[in-house]
């Protein structure tokens, strides 16, 4: 019954003032004085009761209100306090000042909460109203704000986009590391490595191959390493060189240096580094490669070694060539000269045979000696090259045989796609000479000389010569190995003597040709000589 009462006050307490407020608002006021009276007022209670006397409230009614106002104002306050705690500790976070905007947004949500409450005994309506106005201002700056930033936030990569990105990263960083690790042992392997001399901090970086090859820890530090401690007289001079031209004048290097290493060891090095320019072509890095040669150096050099010493040797054997062939020509053409001299008509039959037979064996070391004597010369000789017409040479060399190729009905088939060439003209006339030579020499008698002379371009862009005839043919099982070699005869045939293509290869060869054969027996020969 007491809080009936209590209740039933409030009522008519609540109902006097409502009518003295509407009283009061006959006489209405300007809306600037509306203004000055609010802000005047901002903090009075004087024409408003609490909320607890306004209206039909029960303890629970009320309390529940309140309670539920406090809950409110509670988390509005927390989560703020939790965002600022996030922002602060993560500020790569994107949008970082639209939750800055959120914060103020809540916590003004949350005071209005907390103001509503205490109207139940503090009726500051003004300022609630002033709260409430200032907290619908931030709100349409935040909805202003969100909806500017949608379409950025809509293109912000999902935990999903995220998660396969740092796997593929991962994949990648595996790659990389398996990579690092090849190229780590290719260059520990190969004694390479790199280097990098920064010239605006003087920092220098050296991969760990290049320590190895000065000998020295890897934790050394580099800024107290100096070029005279290990590159000594021209080689320093040459290092220094390098290094001042490439930072002057922007030039790079490479040179092969001897270096003595940390502990003692010379060594031959290759160094080669290029500058590196800024935007305004200063020159602000250098950079390169340092690689440990010597054992390739060592090889070298036991090369050049056994070159002179070959060379020296080859000299001699010339020289040996020259007087053995001189003196035994000499030797022969004496027994040549003494045995026209003998009157063979004063000889009896038996010494008369022998004489025959010991002028024959003369001519025969002297055709020898002959033979050999130009194959040497060809081999010693550097003859001059000459842009020749291969058809006019062709043509020179067919009219010698004319009446050999006319007696036997031969039949010349020409097919010169390559028409100039460059190449001795005393080595062409004499190859395609013996080539004809031979074609005729050993043709088939049952059927009538053909024979096909080509040139053209090989695979490898090479000229090639190309004679066919459809003679008697080579075998190749039996002879392949021997047919080039000196006095190496095929045929039963007398005037073979095993000396053309012995000379035909020589002449090719000397030019850096070669020469290649293709021979059935009864099916004919061809012959490929490639310039």
């Amino acid at each position: 019954m007491i809080y009936i009462n209590r209740f039933t006050d409030s009522v008519a307490t609540c109902g006097v003032y409502c009518e003295k407020t509407h009283a009061h608002t006959a006489t209405k006021a300007s809306f600037s004085q509306q203004i000055d009276d609010f802000f005047s007022k901002l903090f009075s209670t004087a024409d408003f009761p609490a909320r607890w006397h306004c209206g039909n409230w029960t303890d629970f009614h009320g309390w529940l209100y309140i309670v539920s106002d406090l809950s409110i104002w509670a988390a509005y306050f927390a989560i703020p306090i939790l965002l600022l705690k996030l922002v602060r500790k993560r500020k790569d976070l994107p949008f970082h000042k639209i939750f800055l905007l959120f914060v103020a947004f809540i916590l003004l949500c949350g005071t209005t909460h907390l103001i509503d409450a205490g109207i139940f005994w503090w009726p500051a309506y003004r300022f609630s109203a002033l709260v409430r106005f200032i907290t619908g201002l931030v709100s349409i700056f935040s909805v202003y704000a969100l909806n500017r930033i949608i379409p950025l936030a809509v293109n912000i990569r999902t935990v999903k986009d995220l998660e396969d990105e740092i796997e593929k990263r991962r994949e990648v960083e595996e790659k990389l590391a398996a990579s690092e690790f090849l190229l780590s042992e290719a260059g520990r392997i190969s004694r390479v490595g790199g280097w990098e001399t920064d010239l605006t901090t003087d920092k220098r970086t050296w991969s760990n191959t290049v320590y190895d090859i000065f000998e020295i820890p890897h934790n050394i530090d580099l800024d107290k390493l100096e070029l005279t401690d290990y590159f000594f007289g021209s080689n320093l001079t040459k290092a220094q060189n390098a290094l001042r031209e490439a930072i002057e004048n922007n030039t790079r290097w490479d040179h092969e240096l001897q270096m003595k290493t940390a502990r003692g060891n010379v060594i031959w090095v290759r160094s080669t580094g290029e500058p590196l320019l800024d935007e305004n072509g200063n020159v602000v890095k250098l950079r390169g490669i340092f690689m440990d040669i010597d054992r390739y150096k060592q090889t070298e050099f036991a090369l050049n070694k056994s070159l002179e010493l070959t060379s020296l040797n080859n000299q001699q054997l010339k020289n040996f060539t020259h007087i053995l062939s001189h003196n035994i020509r000499n030797h022969a053409s004496n027994m040549a000269l003494i045995s026209s001299l003998v009157d063979t008509d004063n000889l009896d039959a038996n010494n008369k045979e022998l004489f025959d037979k010991m002028s024959n064996v003369s001519a025969a070391l002297n055709d020898t000696l002959e033979h050999l004597s130009e194959a040497i010369r060809i081999k010693d000789t550097v003859i001059q090259r000459e842009v020749l017409n291969i058809g006019i040479e062709l043509k020179k060399v067919l009219d010698i045989f004319q009446s050999d190729l006319n007696f036997n009905n031969a039949k010349i088939e020409l097919q010169l796609d390559v028409e100039m060439i460059s190449f001795p003209r005393i080595y062409l006339e004499s190859i395609l000479t013996n080539l004809i030579s031979n074609a005729i020499k050993y043709r088939d008698t049952q059927r009538p000389l053909l024979i096909t002379i080509k040139t053209y371009k090989n695979d490898k862009l090479e000229t090639v010569l190309e004679c066919v005839d459809n003679g008697v043919g080579i075998d190749l099982k039996l002879h392949g190995q021997k047919i080039f070699g000196l006095y190496k005869t095929f045929h039963d045939r007398k005037d073979a003597h095993g000396v053309g293509l012995f000379l035909v290869k020589t002449q090719v060869e000397s030019q850096g040709g070669k020469i290649e054969v293709e021979s059935i027996p009864g099916s004919g020969s061809t012959f490929k000589i490639i310039f």
